[in-house]
């Protein structure tokens, strides 16, 4: 019989939750290239999430490619809105295509 393990308490989740949340806001205010790298966080962010059982938000997903953990920029990304309620996000590095709904 396996044994069952604890629930993670509350504190330990809000905790979690404030880790990611600097993770992504060292992201968004990186300027220069000598710090650590935006995929190296983004990595840490999921990894946090699924050790503490901690989901992105819509907006923080929207903010990384999920297949090569590669920051939205300009310059390697393509945003469009398609006619039919699509936002359709592309990925120049791995050339993956994301679409959401708005």
């Amino acid at each position: 019989m396996a044994r069952r393990g604890a629930r993670r308490s509350k504190v330990q989740e809000k905790l979690a939750q404030g880790r990611i949340e600097k993770l992504f806001l060292l992201i968004d205010s990186q300027k220069d290239k000598s710090k650590i790298s935006p995929e190296k966080c983004i990595t840490f962010v999921k990894l946090i999430g699924k050790r503490y059982n901690q989901r992105l938000s819509s907006s923080q997903k929207m903010k990384f490619c999920r297949n090569c953990n590669s920051k939205y920029d300009s310059l390697n990304t393509r945003f469009r809105l398609s006619n039919k309620g699509w936002r359709v996000i592309s990925c120049l590095k791995c050339e993956t295509v994301y679409r959401y709904k708005f």
